[in-house]
């Protein structure tokens, strides 16, 4: 380990988003990634000699032999929530792992009551609602500055489980826990068997609806999109609005009309200039001096969050596990409702084995479902070797 690096990373799952992500911590000056776990040969020989670190082929075996401060969980859905329990229980002192987060509520509950009763930051996801202008956002939402919330407009299938707008409805709203929604779908979505994935007998439907949160915040989601382009939000307050047309990436606006004693007209909103990055501010994913592409600004944001807490104790505002929870109890309220007629449907659900698994390539390891030379083609184009 080098003599600069403080915190000693180690990563479970060397594949298309995990060799990038530790990367990410990597760049890092106070991080080091140490070791790595696969059980894919090919996969953890490449990555481990890319990083010059041990590699492992269970979890448990790189566990045994190294003590971690990092521990990054970044697989196929299906083992993420052993994976983060095992970090959790292992001593780590902050968490990533990658969204979707888990396909039930029982695990869900599981890796956010391991990492919280110890103190773990969970860290969930490179998705847009951690970025630094989702998070100014927030705040100016929660400072009214539109105003009182009137409704959040969501344009988005919701598929994911809700990890991308359900997620980020909930943030705008203020991270309420609990509601009711009353849910329609496009099909059934997400298949609750790992049978019926194997068969490929479930359509991947959409899922959206209404649902209103405990503190009257009202969300409207629609699925019915134009084009697969339009995946937008709308924060609508009593005198101004937030939105975006794109629930992947940088677009903010803010506009807002002066105070008054009654509703503004739209005529009186205007556009506050200087607040967000725009929607074409996303660097190229180049390759630096060393041959590595770059990792993207969104997980090194997230890298100096976390680094930022354990050398401060700074609060994350990056997207959490409880988040992604939270996210996941909406997507299965909507689809229980739709399954019962429409009927208004609580949340967070009291049946807490109810499933919803994210589509097949997101549960199972894609390099089955790829094939093994797209998939390692996509691993070349990690790093310039």
């Amino acid at each position: 380990m080098s003599e600069d690096a403080k915190y000693k990373v180690g990563l479970i799952g060397a594949g298309r988003a995990g060799v990038p992500r530790a990367r990410a911590f990597d760049l890092h000056p106070l991080c080091e990634v140490v070791a790595i776990a696969d059980t894919d040969r090919a996969n953890l020989d490449l990555a481990a000699g890319r990083f010059g670190a041990p590699g492992y082929e269970t979890w448990d075996e790189m566990l045994e032999n190294h003590d971690l401060d990092i521990g990054m969980a970044v697989l196929p859905v299906r083992p993420n929530a052993d994976a983060v329990v095992a970090l959790a229980q292992a001593g780590v002192k902050t968490i990533f792992c990658e969204k979707p987060l888990t396909g039930s509520l029982e695990d869900a509950d599981r890796m956010v009551e391991e990492t919280s009763s110890r103190g773990i930051p969970l860290v969930c996801g490179v998705v847009v609602s951690s970025t630094p202008d989702y998070q100014k956002a927030y705040q100016l939402v929660a400072d009214g500055e539109i105003g009182e919330i009137v409704r959040i407009n969501l344009y988005e299938n919701n598929n994911q489980m809700g990890t991308h707008g359900l997620n980020l409805a909930r943030r705008f709203a203020g991270r309420p826990n609990g509601g009711l929604a009353i849910g329609w779908v496009s099909g059934d979505p997400l298949a609750e068997a790992e049978d019926e994935h194997e068969d490929g007998t479930p359509g991947y439907g959409a899922l959206g609806g209404y649902f209103r949160f405990d503190n009257e915040v009202e969300v409207f989601s629609n699925y019915r999109l134009p084009n697969h382009h339009w995946r937008g939000i709308e924060i609508m307050g009593t005198h101004g609005a937030i939105f975006n047309w794109n629930n992947t990436g940088p677009g903010l606006h803010l506009v807002r009309a002066e105070s008054s004693e009654r509703p503004p007209v739209w005529e009186e909103f205007t556009d506050v200039q200087g607040l967000f990055l725009p929607r074409d501010s996303i660097r190229e994913r180049d390759y630096d001096e060393d041959g590595w592409r770059y990792p993207g600004d969104v997980m090194l944001g997230i890298v100096d969050e976390m680094v930022e807490n354990l050398e401060t104790g700074a609060p994350i505002g990056a997207t959490t596990g409880d988040d992604m929870r939270q996210a996941l109890e909406i997507a299965v309220a909507l689809r229980e409702s739709a399954r019962n007629g429409h009927a208004p449907t609580r949340f967070p659900s009291e049946d807490r084995t109810i499933s919803m698994l994210p589509q097949k390539t997101r549960w199972f390891y894609k390099k089955t479902i790829m094939g093994d030379e797209a998939y390692m083609a996509q691993l070349a184009e990690q790093k310039k070797d």
